[in-house]
């Protein structure tokens, strides 16, 4: 009988209900929206990092300090064929590649300019740059003279698809080595300043280049991002106790600006449930507080029947929660119904410190539909604290006088 009483009046006053239930509704939408976004973009801001380092990294630890001089710590093929042995049949593993960066000078007859190069496994699927290809095709698997440049590069040297131009570099020995390759793709990042640096070759083509049989460092990709540190603090320890002097690394740490991004988003998140909460609470306070004063004469005749302070406190307490939780409930469902909408628009963006573009759209999941509809039901039980709490304290004889 409380709940129906109470659900009974909530709506007896229409006009101020429906600004209450405005405001909630609005206040939820926003929120639902605010978190749906922070969680997607933290979400494709660590996929599209995570695409440019892998998961993990091993390599010599000198290569992550930043110590080692020229190519004296690359990892040789029998200790690369090893530590392929030790990651392949882990589980969580997606996949492994490998590579060899170099810095050097590409161009031709008429002008060069220097690039940081990076030698690849073509058609690999933890670093696989196919999907930024927009003019030409991706490095075939059997390729061996061919590039893919940055279209801010190409511009520079005014190279096209089909075009050959000369790469020069120093050799593993110290000694200077060049070949003439052909272009065969226009890589485009949305980041001109890694664009006019991106030369992307055959890793076998590379490896001829510098004269070595080495490579710079290891990438695994995982199932499960989250799971990158526990991956590789288990793998650093099976390296210490094979006696391999490399070391591990994972997404989150070679990619510091996620660190940076995370922690603007939490104080982000932080002042946006704030702001609804406040917006909220006093919102409906005035209401809820100018709707029960109203009502001091039908307080003091329920009290005069012999109800006890207790019911009326609960009974305008449960008006409160049932007005927090319409009010949420109709907020995550437009939220709802309009994340869907957006969702299937598929827009696409370039995290900060990314060269991978990934799709973007609003997280709908258990988090976000939860919390903004719980601070919905707090902010208003709270904000019916002080008026139910004032009425259900007024005397019988005093609350009759109003008649």
């Amino acid at each position: 009988m409380t709940f129906k009483i109470a659900l009974r009046n909530v709506f007896r006053n229409r006009r101020r209900t429906t600004f209450s239930l405005a405001v909630i509704v609005v206040g939820v939408a926003i929120l639902f929206f605010g978190l749906g976004f922070i969680d997607e973009v933290l979400r494709s801001t660590k996929t599209s990092l995570a695409c440019e380092t892998g998961a993990v990294q091993i390599a010599d630890a000198r290569r992550f300090e930043g110590a080692g001089a020229g190519y004296d710590a690359l990892i040789p093929p029998e200790t690369l064929a090893h530590v392929l042995e030790m990651v392949e049949g882990r589980p969580g593993v997606v996949g492994v590649t490998w590579r060899l960066d170099f810095a050097g000078l590409v161009g031709d007859e008429t002008g060069s300019t220097l690039v940081l190069a990076r030698g690849v496994v073509p058609c690999n699927c933890v670093q696989d740059y196919a999907c930024l290809v927009t003019d030409g095709a991706p490095i075939p698997e059997d390729a061996s003279r061919e590039v893919l440049l940055g279209r801010a590069l190409a511009g520079k040297l005014n190279a096209a698809v089909g075009d050959r131009i000369n790469v020069a570099t120093g050799t593993v020995s110290g000694d200077f080595n060049a070949a003439t390759v052909t272009v065969a793709g226009l890589v485009d990042t949305n980041l001109t300043e890694v664009e006019e640096r991106l030369a992307l070759f055959p890793l076998p083509f590379v490896q001829r280049l510098l004269r070595t049989d080495g490579v710079d460092r290891i990438l695994v990709r995982l199932g499960d991002l989250d799971e990158a540190g526990v991956f590789a603090e288990r793998l650093q320890g099976t390296l210490d106790a094979e006696g391999i002097r490399l070391a591990t690394r994972t997404w989150q740490e070679l990619s510091t600006a996620y660190d940076s991004l995370s922690s603007f988003y939490a104080a982000f998140s932080g002042l946006a449930t704030l702001g609804v909460f406040v917006l909220v609470f006093f919102s409906v306070l005035e209401v809820l507080t100018m709707s029960f004063l109203e009502r001091t004469r039908e307080i003091g005749t329920i009290r005069a029947f012999g109800e006890t302070r207790a019911r009326v406190f609960r009974g305008f307490l449960l008006e409160g929660i049932l007005l927090g939780a319409l009010g949420g409930a109709i907020g995550v469902v437009i939220g709802v119904v309009v994340g869907s909408i957006f969702n299937a628009i598929g827009i696409t963006w370039t995290p900060p410190g990314a060269a991978i573009p990934q799709a973007i759209a609003l997280q709908i999941g258990a988090y976000v539909i939860v919390f903004p509809f719980a601070t919905a039901v707090v902010s208003t039980s709270l904000s019916t604290l002080y008026p139910a709490w004032k009425n259900a304290r007024l005397r019988v004889v005093e609350a009759l006088r109003s008649l």
